[in-house]
């Protein structure tokens, strides 16, 4: 019997884990605390929610050891979604009695999932970043504005933290606030910091959305990178500080050496994604995020022999693996439902024109994430809330 995969996410990352190894006769399944998750709407895979490890990190453990008890051999569990990366940090040695699963050494998953160590490591490993501050008080943010240039933006240490109540609704849903000056941001700051005191501000970095890149890799366990490939974000949803819509797959040495060599001194192993952008300034790629996870668009790897999923998979199960190499590509990534939406919006605001957008419809080879006919609940399903959030947008247009 193979040994099962369960995917913690249910997101598109999860969808993809859930469609693509059943293809090798592996079952699949697929966890999260969000009912109303993509990934229930999909036929692929067994699915179960499960309680919220952000929220009950020891329910979640429980759940996971009362699910093991359910199968034969131990599963293989791969976290598609951020919220799965602590506990699997948190309960490392208790879980891998019972699931076979990959943990860097030196609690290097929650580091990583904390902007504040991210960038630590960054200045400490000499991986460029811009000008940040971690505000403790108002005077940290004096001395930060002296030098700084703006506009700036305001975000959290944690994610989770902005993503509910009071603090939710005052950044409207977004991840971050953007400020042009040092008297919004000491206005801001007030009010965030009654709800939240981790906050961070930095320097946005200049330049255009398509200066955005990827870094994806699988690290194994002595470090030697298996396989990876780079991209650029031409569209990404919500504009400026979202996720990938539409990615341009092309080989990037500088960016490949620079991540692989950031990643080895870090003694990282296994799934990663490296964001940066390039500023306009200095010609500098420079860190905005790592994602210690499957990702977004890791997937298109599969296209061209980067199949990062079954790299994880494999060495879990203890074969040796051997890297592969490819950087003759020439294809592209597109998640149909996002990228309608970002590029209305680019549209809207003068970013892009709209005969560029369509025209890059039909620059072949195109890999859809999202949509596909043999999964047509989950892409009915996605068509629907394209069109109700269209009409809703008409409809707030037209009342204002």
């Amino acid at each position: 019997m193979k040994n099962p995969v369960i995917s913690l996410g249910l997101s598109t990352p999860g969808i993809f884990l859930l469609r693509h190894f059943p293809k090798f006769g592996i079952k699949a399944y697929g966890l999260d605390s969000n009912p109303s998750e993509l990934g229930f709407r999909s036929r692929f895979g067994i699915k179960s929610i499960c309680p919220d490890p952000e929220i009950d990190g020891k329910g979640f453990f429980d759940y996971m050891m009362k699910m093991r008890k359910d199968f034969d051999v131990k599963p293989v569990l791969i976290p598609s979604s951020d919220k799965f990366v602590l506990p699997l940090n948190d309960y490392a040695d208790e879980l891998s009695e019972s699931f076979y699963f990959t943990v860097p050494e030196g609690g290097l998953l929650r580091k990583l999932t904390s902007k504040r160590y991210t960038y630590e490591l960054a200045v400490k490993f000499g991986f460029p970043a811009p000008k940040t501050c971690f505000v403790s008080d108002v005077e940290d943010l004096h001395i930060f504005i002296k030098d700084a240039e703006f506009p700036c933006i305001l975000k959290p240490e944690f994610p989770e933290s902005w993503r509910s109540g009071f603090l939710e609704e005052y950044c409207g849903g977004e991840k971050v606030i953007i400020v042009n000056s040092a008297d919004e941001i000491l206005e801001k700051y007030d009010v965030i910091r009654k709800y939240d005191d981790r906050v961070i501000v930095q320097e946005i970095i200049q330049g255009e959305d398509s200066n955005l890149h990827y870094f994806v890799s699988y690290m194994d366990r002595n470090q030697n990178c298996i396989g990876s490939f780079t991209g650029i974000k031409e569209r990404i949803a919500p504009v400026h500080f979202g996720s990938a819509s539409y990615v341009n797959l092309v080989y990037n040495k500088e960016l490949e050496e620079m991540s692989v060599k950031w990643l080895k001194n870090l003694k990282f192993r296994g799934a990663s994604g490296i964001e940066v952008k390039k500023d306009l300034r200095d010609n500098q790629y420079k860190l905005i995020e790592v994602n210690p996870r499957f990702g977004l668009w890791d997937e298109v790897g599969t296209k061209f022999g980067i199949d990062i999923a079954m790299m994880s998979y494999k060495e879990l199960l203890g074969e040796t693996l051997e890297p592969v190499v490819n950087r003759n590509i020439n294809i592209r990534w597109i998640s149909i439902h996002r990228d309608i939406r970002s590029s209305a919006e680019y549209v809207s605001k003068g970013i892009l024109p709209p005969s560029g957008i369509l025209l890059s419809y039909f620059d072949f080879p195109i890999y859809v994430g999202d949509m596909r006919w043999n999964d047509i609940g989950l892409s009915f399903h996605l068509i629907k809330n394209l069109f109700k959030g269209i009409f809703r947008r008409l409809f707030k247009k037209n009342k204002n």
